[in-house]
């Protein structure tokens, strides 16, 4: 079983990586950090993004994810990845902020091994995402993006501002689920099985809250709907 999902990810990856090869571009590979600790870890968590900002080079999340020197030199300096580190954390070792480690330190970067992360658009792009690029990249990427749904089958999904760029209709049961809002925006769909949080992109700034806000309202609401 174990070997099929691994041949199933790999062959996600090859997916990926002709994407950009077709478009004589560059491609950024996404998908499960860690298969293995992804398959044991408290909640299968999904990060939906829109891209990867990188316009020169061909890389690898699993591949970076896995480099603490890497990690160690960005943690805390690309937005992005501050937040993503502090929330997977929070979220994964079910603590309150004053327990989260800072983002360059060793100990909060090992929930970023059992988590995953698909990009709507395959190919990198610049420091602003254009809505049009975005949506078209969904258009074009549709079919695959729904196999690495189902195949991960994350029970909790982290959308960072992407879900109007989706058909409803790519997640279980999230067509017919009732929308809820946090006092800080997020929208949330609890049907039972799966919790969709439609939150503000990580790297967001001037929405009026601070980095302890964003995580923690995330984290309660995965808190809350674990404990039912």
């Amino acid at each position: 079983m174990r070997d099929n999902f691994k041949n199933s990810c790999n062959a996600i990856s090859k997916q990926i990586e002709q994407i950009g090869v077709a478009s004589n571009s560059h491609f950024v590979i996404d998908g499960i950090i860690d298969i293995e600790k992804y398959l044991k870890a408290k909640y299968r968590v999904l990060w939906v993004l829109k891209e990867a900002n990188s316009e020169d080079d061909s890389w690898s999340y699993p591949e970076k994810f896995k480099d603490r020197g890497w990690l160690y030199q960005c943690g805390k300096s690309i937005p992005t990845l501050k937040r993503m580190i502090y929330t997977s954390y929070g979220i994964l070792r079910d603590c309150d902020w004053c327990e989260i480690p800072d983002a360059n330190d060793e100990k909060s970067f090992e929930p970023l091994q059992e988590i995953a992360i698909i990009n709507i658009k395959k190919m990198p792009g610049g420091s602003v995402s254009y809505a049009n690029e975005i949506q078209q990249a969904y258009y074009d990427n549709r079919d695959l993006l729904k196999l690495q749904i189902d195949t991960y089958n994350p029970n909790v999904i982290l959308f960072g501002n992407t879900l109007q760029y989706f058909y409803k209709e790519d997640f279980e049961d999230l067509a017919t689920a009732v929308k809820q809002i946090t006092e800080y925006g997020n929208a949330f769909y609890d049907t039972g099985d799966k919790l969709y949080i439609h939150t503000w992109h990580p790297a967001v700034r001037g929405a009026g809250f601070t980095d302890k806000d964003y995580v923690m309202d995330i984290v309660n609401l995965v808190r809350d709907w674990g404990n039912k």
